[in-house]
């Protein structure tokens, strides 16, 4: 039984383990495809951990000048005519910004109902007085505002405008071919440098289709122009910024405005600037990754509001104190309501477009990039395979506790290391595929634990709840090795013990008195045999046979069962009282010991009838020496291989337990017996208890008196 239990074990392992590397490949093939779902788990995952790390600080390099409800109030309704947006851009290059920043749309002229009658007028006074037509055309370039706005960009000299540029999309999801040719004046904010990385990886830059450019004497005027494409991704979440869109040519790539800004600000000539596809974007000696895609991961600084507001009415109306720009990029855009382009961040759902610019802007201009390398993807794939591997084969040989708390460690502490390499160094490594891995693994290996080990657990509580005490069938469904059955030779110490004059007695008594005294008293040394974790072999009427060894190892077999002894008799001592004292006839026991090597095991007619039993002389040995009991006058009495083992136990420290200690026995040599089986004689001792104050004895020499008991 014992092989066959171990057989089903490991065909468990080995199922396990298979199911196991079947569930691990079917998780690896997931994060191959990439699945919507769990691609958007894992970008829920990196909204978390943005979270967790919490907002930091973005600096004081940047500024952004907002038209809020504020600058609405007090200028009027949005878009301002641009003269007034003229004076703006004057107040900022005047209080020393370095770089400007315009969020905003020019790509219509600005035709008021005042400049188109002026235009008229001067239109039809072809004869009139030259003073009149001096005055009509001074008239009509202070109502230019285009012109004076073109103006503040020339004083000015470092303003970037923003550059609308158009991505459509087929239902495969690839980018559409350009539907007309870019104009050649947007052309100088091209990346001068271009090339590819050598990854092997399959680049999938973004292509324009379109464009609506700002009017051509606002982009001349312009230090440089950035694109302001923006896609979120299927959740509604912006974390990336393409830093590079494709427009026209295969090869001319435009930079977006928040990279334009940043370059501007950290000063770094466009000839230095250059586009590597599959790596990032250099500026100068400073490298900006960037995927297949040509898109920065966002480093969010946290919610709105992080960057330092000034209202666009405060600039006007001089309210700002001097210095407040010097030095500063500054970016300018919309923030009162209906007004701006709202995005959504790992942060926050109301996030206006500008802060998403100056976010950028702020990851490039101080270093403070994330990335998720091209070595992600094998590091996903090799991370699946080892937690996956690893937890099928360890968890089929743990407890279900050990494994919960193992696959709960792997879980944690992979979580705990991905946030650590997010926050201290900027790596996103994939959380969700390993996590589902160990996740799937750790429960189906559970359950198929429970559907096939519950099962032997059954077999085990069958076959051995009747033997041996709770504890030890606990122990043996826990490690179904330790059921050593199927016939082995083992060293065991065996207890007989029997009635004297139980028939007697039986033949005074009706069978129901027979039958609920022995039932009361064969109960109470049951109990007792299984408090000392007893194996109980039988009951063979009033006789109970009883061994230590088997099916656990117990290597103090011998202790156990002299305790046992020595607990049966004081039991029976408690039981004749209360007999007495019930008015009914008591009776004696007698106990013999033996210890030695028999063959242990399932012994019986196979699928009938099999006991769980002992063979050999040495048992016969232990039911001859409980015979002696009477012979001796000895309740308990062992033999001589017991009495050694015993011995050594007396002589040796002295050991606490439930009952008192070894050393307070008395043990006296009874005699020797020739038994069937053995050439010398065996000697035999008697066993006793003694009080606490006592001494214990072992008398050598009490009888020198041999029995022969071959034929008995």
């Amino acid at each position: 039984m014992a092989r066959v239990w171990l057989g089903k074990t490991q065909v468990i392992h080995k199922l396990a383990f298979g199911l196991a590397v079947g569930l691990t490949l079917t998780v690896m093939a997931l994060a191959w495809i990439g699945p919507a779902p769990l691609v958007r788990l894992e970008n829920l995952s990196l909204d978390l951990r943005f979270k967790l790390r919490g907002e930091r600080p973005p600096g004081n390099d940047i500024l952004i000048v907002v038209v809020d409800e504020k600058s609405l109030k007090e200028i009027g309704r949005w878009p301002w005519s641009r003269d007034k947006q003229a004076e703006l851009v004057r107040s900022l290059a005047g209080d020393g910004a370095k770089v400007i920043g315009l969020d905003i749309i020019y790509s219509e002229a600005e035709v008021t109902e005042y400049l188109r009658g002026l235009q008229e007028l001067m239109d039809a006074a072809h004869s009139a007085p030259p003073a009149f037509a001096g005055l009509l055309r001074k008239k009509l370039a202070e109502a230019d505002t285009d012109r004076r706005f073109v103006q503040s960009l020339r004083e000015a000299g470092n303003v970037v405008l923003a550059l609308p540029l158009l991505v459509t999309h087929t239902q495969s999801g690839a980018a559409t071919s350009p539907e007309e040719t870019p104009p050649d004046y947007i052309k100088k904010s091209l990346f001068m440098l271009v090339g590819h990385a050598r990854s092997g990886q399959a680049l999938e830059p973004q292509r324009a289709v379109a464009t609506t450019p700002p009017l051509r004497v606002f982009a001349e005027e312009a230090v440089s122009l950035g694109h302001v494409y923006s896609l979120p991704d299927v959740d509604g979440v912006t974390r990336y910024e393409y830093l590079a869109l494709t427009y026209g040519s295969e090869e001319d790539y435009y930079p977006s405005f928040a990279l334009e800004v940043a370059r501007q600000y950290l000063g770094v000539p466009r000839d230095r600037m250059s586009l590597t596809l599959g790596e990032g974007v250099r500026l100068g000696d400073r490298l900006v990754p960037t995927d297949q895609k040509s898109r920065m991961l966002i480093n969010h600084v946290g919610r709105e509001g992080r960057f330092s507001y000034v209202s666009a009415s405060d600039v006007l109306h001089r309210r700002v104190p001097p210095g407040t720009f010097t030095g500063k990029a500054v970016l300018v855009g919309t923030a009162a309501l209906g007004t701006y382009d709202q995005k959504t961040s790992p942060f926050s759902a109301n996030f206006p477009g500008v802060e998403k610019n100056a976010t950028v802007a702020e990851n490039i201009i101080h270093g403070e990039f994330l990335e998720k390398s091209l070595w992600a993807g094998p590091l996903d794939m090799g991370l699946i395979l080892c937690f996956g591997s690893a937890l099928g084969y360890a968890l089929p040989r743990l407890r279900a506790l050990q494994g919960f708390l193992v696959a709960l460690s792997v879980l944690v502490g992979y979580g705990v290391a991905a946030q650590y390499l997010f926050v201290a160094h900027g790596f996103w490594i994939d959380v969700v595929h390993p996590m589902l891995t160990i996740l799937v693994v750790f429960t189906a290996v559970m359950v198929l634990r429970f559907m096939t080990e519950e099962r032997q657990a059954q077999e085990i509580r069958t076959m051995f709840s009747s033997y041996v005490s709770p504890r030890i069938v606990e122990e043996l469904i826990k490690d179904p090795a330790k059921a050593t059955l199927g016939g082995q030779r083992k060293e065991l110490t065996m207890l007989f013990s029997d009635l004297a004059g139980f028939t007697t007695f039986s033949e005074k008594h009706s069978a129901e008195e027979v039958v609920a005294q022995l039932n009361e008293y064969l109960g109470a040394m049951t109990e007792i045999i299984f408090r000392w974790n007893g194996t109980l072999d039988k009951f063979v009427g009033d006789a109970i046979v009883v061994f230590w060894g088997a099916p656990l190892e117990q290597p103090n077999h011998v202790e156990l069962a002299i305790k046992c002894a020595l607990h049966m008799r004081k039991r029976l001592g408690e039981l004749q009282e209360k007999w007495k004292a019930e008015g009914n006839e008591s009776f004696e026991n007698g106990i013999g010991i033996n210890t030695g090597h028999v063959v242990v095991g399932n012994i019986g007619a196979a699928g009938k009838k099999m006991d769980y039993t002992m063979i050999g002389d040495h048992v016969n040995l232990a039911a001859r020496a409980e015979g002696l009991t009477r012979k001796f006058g000895s309740p308990i009495v062992i033999t001589e291989y017991t009495a050694e083992r015993l011995k050594q136990l007396m002589s040796a420290e002295e050991t606490e337990d439930n009952f008192g200690r070894i050393r307070h026995i008395d043990l006296r040599k009874l005699g020797s017996v020739r038994v069937k089986g053995k050439d010398q004689p065996v000697v035999v001792y008697g066993l006793g208890s003694l009080g606490r104050s006592q001494k214990s004895v072992v008398a050598e020499d009490a009888s020198d008196e041999t029995l022969d008991m071959t034929d008995k």
